[in-house]
C-alpha cells in the first residue's frame, strides 16, 4: 500500500467506527447518565488514559499554539455532538454534524489560500442541499431544535480544528487527544451541570466504570487514530473521509431506533454522501497527504 494513502485509510475506519457513537450515548443515557453526562464521563475515561499513555511512554506534553487551538477545538467537537446525540434524533444529528465539510471547504479557501475548484462549489452545494432535506425541507428557525444547533456547531468546531492541527507543526498524536479529551471534560461539564440532573444517577458506581471503560476501549483509540490522520491530509479531505460515519451512523440509527426517516432524509443522506465523494475522489487524485 502506499504510505500517502495510510491516513486516508485509518480516517476513514476511524470514521466508521465513530458512525455508532451513538449506542453507548444512549445506553449511558438510559442507563442514568442523562444529557451531556455520558459523553463527560466517557471522554473522562480517555483523558485519563491517555495522560496515562503519554507518561508510560515518555512523551512530553508539547503543543505548538495551533496545535494547542485545534486539540480544544476537537474537544468541543466532541462534547457537543456527544450532547446533541440525546436531544435530537441519530440521524438528523450524525447529518447535520456534516456541514463540517462545508465549512472546511471555507476554512481552506478563506484562511489557507487553497484554490477554489468546481468540486468545492459542488461540495457546498450539496451539504447545504442535504441538510435542508434532513430537516424535511424546512429553513425557518423552528426546524432547528436544541440538538441540532449543537451538531451544526460541533461541525463547524470540527472544521476549525482540523485546519489548526493540519497546520501545526508535527504535533504528538497523543498529546492532542490528551488535550481534546481533557477539552470535552471541560465543555460538557457546564451542559451537564445545568440540566439540573445528577451525574450519579441509574447504577451509580457501576454505570460510571461502564463509561469510563468505554472511553478508554472506545474513544481513546479512535481519537488518537483521528487526529494522527489529521496532521497528514487536508481538513476538507479529513472531513469528507470522516463521513463514513454517515453510512454506519445513518443506517445504525434508522435499522435500531424508531426515528422518523422518510424520503427527503434519505435524499438529504445522498447528497451529503455525493458531497463526501467528490472531494475525496479529487483527493485521492491528488495524493494529499502530509509527510512528517
Amino acid at each position: 500500500m502506499r504510505s500517502d494513502l495510510i491516513p486516508i485509510w485509518v480516517a476513514a475506519f476511524a470514521a466508521a467506527i465513530f458512525g455508532v457513537w451513538w449506542i453507548p450515548i444512549r445506553y449511558l443515557e438510559n442507563a442514568g447518565l442523562h444529557g451531556a453526562w455520558g459523553g463527560l464521563t466517557m471522554c473522562g475515561g480517555a483523558a485519563v488514559f491517555a495522560f496515562a499513555w503519554l507518561t508510560i511512554s515518555r512523551q512530553p506534553l508539547a503543543l505548538s499554539k495551533h496545535a494547542l487551538m485545534g486539540a480544544v477545538l476537537i474537544g468541543v467537537t466532541v462534547s457537543l455532538y456527544s450532547t446533541s446525540l440525546n436531544y435530537t434524533d441519530v440521524v438528523r444529528s450524525v447529518l447535520l454534524f456534516y456541514l463540517a465539510p462545508a465549512w472546511s471547504k471555507l476554512i481552506e479557501w478563506r484562511f489557507m489560500r487553497l484554490p477554489w475548484h468546481w468540486s468545492s462549489s459542488l461540495t457546498i452545494a450539496a451539504a447545504l442541499l442535504g441538510a435542508f432535506l434532513t430537516l424535511g425541507g424546512e429553513i425557518t428557525g423552528g426546524a432547528l431544535n436544541f440538538g441540532d444547533v449543537l451538531a451544526i456547531v460541533s461541525g463547524l468546531a470540527w472544521a476549525a480544528g482540523a485546519a489548526f492541527i493540519f497546520t501545526a507543526d508535527k504535533p504528538s498524536a497523543a498529546s492532542l487527544t490528551a488535550v481534546a479529551t481533557l477539552s470535552a471534560v471541560l465543555v460538557a461539564l457546564p451542559f451537564g451541570l445545568a440540566s439540573g440532573v445528577p451525574l450519579m444517577g441509574g447504577e451509580g458506581v457501576k454505570t460510571l466504570s461502564v463509561a469510563v471503560g468505554a472511553g478508554a476501549i472506545y474513544v481513546f483509540p479512535l481519537l488518537l487514530m483521528t487526529l494522527w490522520a489529521a496532521q497528514r491530509i487536508s481538513p476538507a479531505l479529513l472531513t469528507f473521509l470522516l463521513s463514513a460515519e454517515i453510512l454506519t451512523g445513518v443506517i445504525s440509527g434508522a435499522v435500531l431506533l424508531d426515528e422518523p426517516f422518510g424520503m427527503l432524509q434519505a435524499l438529504g443522506t445522498v447528497m451529503i454522501i455525493l458531497a463526501a465523494v467528490s472531494e475525496v475522489f479529487k483527493g485521492l487524485r491528488a495524493a494529499p497527504a502530509k509527510s512528517h
